[in-house]
């Protein structure tokens, strides 16, 4: 193959980065930087709204060593021993880092040490929701509140007792150690806190806490963030304080036989408190913390139930003895309706009336159905006699409900003598609860004495621990609080609006690399540069976009008819296109590198590059310029011309080749001056054969004696290598470049075939090409 040809010497090298590529796609994108902008920015502005203030105070510990050195060893050991996991453990128990106390005012800052003069947990705190309550007679009641996720479990009472007591002394609790203020604020009658989980409270800790050492040891750095103000301070000077008693024991090097002994105590302690405290808790959650309260329950449920007994053995005694009076007046003789005793009236009616009748359905409704026939038989009998016939009807009626209440009554006593036995029952399971209550109140008491004393040996263990380490330091070095912390003024993140700011800065920056990561990612030739390259061939022109995108979807013929509305009409109409197709025509006629083309090959890399479009134009321009042109569809599976120029299919230039007609048959006029147009004729099986073959040379000898210039409207070469097969018979190829569309991979490729063949690329044309891309005239026709 000819060396490709370079009309622009000062092409980059392949390897080079376009940055004018960049910069037009920032231009070009910028609805996407904008909306990465956007996107990014409005998080993280309510972000930064709602961020709570983060409060900073520093604390500076000295080490001076007397001795004038300082000891590597020891300085290596403190270093791990403030940063260890364990370490920042002992100091989440022992400050109460878990606690969090709700705000008891609306707008009200949590102020711990208005609440509670100490507090401090075990490793094993139970997290949850808590509530004191003050009822405003001197005393405090601790609940545990249940889980939101399930509001029906009842509050479980904790502690109940005085709030001196809680004052001067240690309230243990769920693995809580608290003392409460003694100058309580006014606040309301609840105080909510929370219990956070101690794993999780021991790693933000670590997170908030940062610990700076001096080049030669002499000095730390304690820093601690909280978004408390009020709180931060005294939490950072406390902290410091545990640092140096810390750091008393790592500067000795060892604790000797009796440090060592007061720490084995001093944890023996604190397990043994920890099992007093969970055995209480456990007793206390199996059988309440009131148990003088239970007891007075269990004595009244006993009364109750015991007053119910009675009176219902009553009332059945009562039956009992009118239904002896019922069987005594009716002896063993069957009741007369003639002669119905008052006596046996009266003794129902006591019946019915007793109190265990007086919500029995059945009891009523018999009561009810007497009394209205009593009163009948009443009636009768004043205004006739007890013999006459009606009277009797009604007596016999009577009589017949005498026996229904009977039957009531033996129901009843069923009932009453089964209600007896399960009160009976009852009251004996209640007499045993009673009879246990003692030693229940006794075992409390105990579980009580066995916290109290556990507890008072912890604290005496701890003071004997502290006083230890503070006394056993060496006489080499003093450790002392150089600085003591400040509450701060204002919070370190106050400036929101500059944090904001640069938040928006950073989106509109990560815009910025998006599009430009996409622009780098994209494959596509899209520019002149890009296309000199990639592919090491001349440009000879750009076209303009025009919009293709859709023409897929429509058949051929469609499709024809759609590109030539778009045609470069006769007129010389001074638009973009036109102009740009001209350009190309200069650039293919005057080109010192290229010399004289009379036959050329238009081609392109795939379908819908715009190649036949491209060959149209040029061959009007062509024609325009007074040259007589043949325009060629040498596409024998799929041309378009003959329906961009409304011309017959056939004959075409599949008719010459196949059937050896005369050239001038398969030649049409257009109804452009000068230019001619040969079809591509019927679909044949085999068109690369048929366009190496003798009646191709022929073809091409034929039409050099009788036209100027002969453009040939080739397939693209991803489809077929027709165009290879024409392009090493005539003077020039062509490739048409569909810009942001082909594949520089691709076009790579493709352009391998050429390599070993004779056919002359003259260069490329950028088609689909912005107005960036284009050469600046376009921009004329805009003013």
């Amino acid at each position: 193959m000819d060396d490709f040809v370079f009309e622009d010497e000062e092409s980059q090298s392949e390897g080079s980065i376009d940055i004018t590529r960049f910069w037009r796609a920032i231009l070009k994108k910028w609805w996407l930087w904008s909306l990465v902008t956007i996107i990014v920015s409005i998080p993280w502005i309510l972000y930064v709204k709602a961020e709570k203030p983060i409060y900073k105070a520093t604390a500076i510990i000295q080490f001076q060593e007397f001795d004038g050195q300082t000891n590597q060893q020891v300085l290596q050991y403190r270093r791990q021993k403030f940063t260890s996991r364990s370490f920042a453990e002992e100091i989440v128990k022992e400050m109460g880092l878990v606690l969090e106390v709700e705000p008891y005012k609306k707008d009200q800052l949590p102020v711990r040490q208005d609440i509670f003069s100490d507090f401090s947990t075990s490793s094993r705190p139970v997290t949850g929701r808590y509530v004191m309550r003050f009822p405003g007679d001197g005393t405090m009641t601790l609940f545990k509140m249940p889980p939101a996720d399930e509001p029906d479990i009842p509050e479980q009472k904790l502690y109940t007792g005085y709030i001196q007591d809680a004052v001067d002394s240690l309230v243990s609790i769920n693995g809580l150690y608290f003392k409460l203020s003694d100058k309580l604020p006014a606040f309301s009658d609840e105080v909510f806190f929370n219990i956070n989980n101690f794993r999780n409270t021991v790693a933000s800790f670590q997170d908030r806490v940062e610990l700076n050492f001096g080049r030669m040891g002499g000095i730390m750095e304690v820093i601690l963030h909280d978004h408390d103000p009020f709180l931060v301070a005294p939490m950072t000077n406390r902290l410091a304080k545990i640092f140096i008693r810390e750091s008393v024991i790592v500067a000795k090097g060892t604790e000797g036989k009796y440090g060592q002994v007061l720490r084995e105590r001093l944890a023996s302690a604190e397990e043994n408190m920890r099992k007093a405290q969970d055995a209480l808790s456990q007793y206390r959650a199996l059988h309440g913390m009131d148990l003088t309260a239970e007891l007075k329950k269990l004595n009244d449920d006993l009364a109750r139930r015991n007053e119910a007994y009675e009176i219902l053995r009553d009332n059945n005694l009562a039956l009992m003895q009118l239904r002896e009076k019922i069987r005594t007046i009716n002896g063993n003789k069957p009741a007369d309706p003639s002669a119905l005793n008052t006596n046996l009236r009266d003794i129902y009616h006591q019946v019915l009336e007793l109190p265990i009748f007086e919500h029995d359905v059945d009891a009523k409704l018999a009561l009810g159905k007497f009394e209205r026939y009593e009163k009948k038989y009443d009636d009768q009998v004043r205004n006739t006699s007890e013999k006459n016939k009606r009277s009797i009807e009604f007596a016999t009626e009577i009589l017949t409900i005498f026996k229904e209440i009977d039957g009531i009554i033996e129901d009843k006593f069923k009932e009453n003598k089964k209600d007896l036995r399960n009160l009976n029952e009852n009251i004996s399971v209640l007499n045993l609860k009673v009879k246990r209550h003692p030693r229940k109140i006794a075992q409390y008491t105990r579980l009580e004495e066995d916290e109290k004393n556990a507890r008072a040996i912890w604290e005496s263990q701890k003071s004997s621990y502290d006083k230890f380490a503070l006394n056993s330091a060496t006489e080499s070095t003093k450790i002392s609080i150089m600085d003591e912390a400040i509450p701060p003024d204002f919070p370190i993140n106050r400036n929101k609006k500059a944090k904001a700011a640069a938040g928006v800065a950073g989106s509109f920056f990560l815009g910025i690399v998006i599009v430009i990561v996409i622009e780098f990612l994209d494959k596509s030739l899209k520019s002149v540069t890009d296309v000199k390259n990639n592919l090491k061939v001349n440009v000879l022109g750009t076209i303009p976009d025009i919009d293709f995108e859709d023409l897929n979807e429509f058949q051929d013929d469609e499709k024809a008819r759609l590109i030539d509305n778009q045609l470069v009409t006769h007129n010389y109409s001074p638009t973009p296109i036109g102009e740009a197709y001209r350009s190309l025509r200069t650039s293919i006629m005057f080109s010192k590198a290229t010399g004289r083309v009379q036959t050329l090959v238009i081609t392109s890399i795939a379908p819908g590059d715009g190649k036949s479009f491209t060959a149209a134009n040029l061959a009007i321009t062509m024609a325009q310029h007074k040259s007589n042109t043949l325009l060629v569809d040498t596409d024998l599976r799929r041309g378009v011309l003959h329906n961009t120029f409304g011309i017959p299919k056939e004959p075409g230039f599949s008719t010459y080749l196949t059937n050896n007609l005369p050239i001038p048959e398969v030649i049409q006029e257009t109804h452009i001056p000068n230019l001619s147009v040969v079809s591509c004729g019927a679909l044949i099986p085999n068109p690369s054969e048929l366009l190496g073959s003798h009646q191709m040379k022929r073809f091409l000898d034929e039409v050099r004696r009788r036209f100027d210039l002969i453009i040939f409207d080739t397939p693209p070469l991803n489809a077929a290598t027709d165009a290879v097969v024409i392009g090493t018979q005539v003077d020039a190829n062509v490739l048409v470049i569909r810009a942001g569309k082909t594949q520089r991979d691709v076009a790579k490729q493709k352009m391998e075939l050429y390599q070993h063949v004779p056919a002359k690329i003259i260069g490329a044309i950028l088609n689909g090409a912005g107005e960036e891309y284009a050469h600046e005239g376009y921009s004329y026709y805009h003013y």
